[in-house]
Parts: structure tokens; C-alpha cells; sequence
């Protein structure tokens, strides 16, 4: 799958109750850049999660993402939390 920078939004979910409550706007978003996106996916230190539909997921996606489309993030928000991982979400 061919992504470019501008296209794609990473973000590290902060996922407390309810999962975005402390994300406030846009500027408040943590950023990762691509080499150090690509680097974590490479070393197995992070999540990444999909968060688009599935037919978007399965016309190609980041290599090892899961997919949970956004408006399942929520229900989904214990199952993350388990992974004592970082969590990276994408949608490009």
C-alpha cells in the first residue's frame, strides 16, 4: 500500500473513559513521524490499528495493523488497553 505523508494521520490513542475524553482539538493529538512509525512497526514496540471501514482496510493497509473501524474503538478500548502496548491509529 502506497502512503503519503500527508495523507497519513497517525495518532497514539490516549484511551481513558470514555477513549478520546482527553483529546481536547487537533493540536492536542501526539504525532509520529513516518521513520519512527516504521521503525516501532519493525521492532514490534507498538499497535498499529486501522481505524477505516473494511473494505478501505482491505484494499491494503501498514503491514501487521488490525483493523477496528473508529466508531468501535470504544467497546474495543479494553481489548487495547491489554496489549500494554503504545497504540498507533491510522486512517489515510
Amino acid at each position: 500500500m502506497k502512503i503519503r505523508a500527508l495523507w497519513l494521520v497517525a495518532f497514539v490513542l490516549a484511551l481513558g473513559a470514555p477513549a478520546f475524553a482527553q483529546i481536547t482539538d487537533e493540536a492536542s493529538v501526539p504525532r509520529i513521524s513516518l521513520s519512527d512509525l516504521k521503525r516501532a512497526i519493525d521492532a514490534g514496540q507498538i499497535l498499529v490499528v486501522d481505524v477505516r471501514d473494511a473494505s478501505s482496510y482491505a484494499g491494503g493497509h501498514l503491514p501487521g495493523a488490525i483493523l477496528i473501524p473508529l466508531e468501535d474503538i470504544q467497546k474495543k478500548a479494553p481489548e487495547l488497553k491489554a496489549s500494554k502496548k503504545p497504540i498507533v491509529a491510522y486512517c489515510a
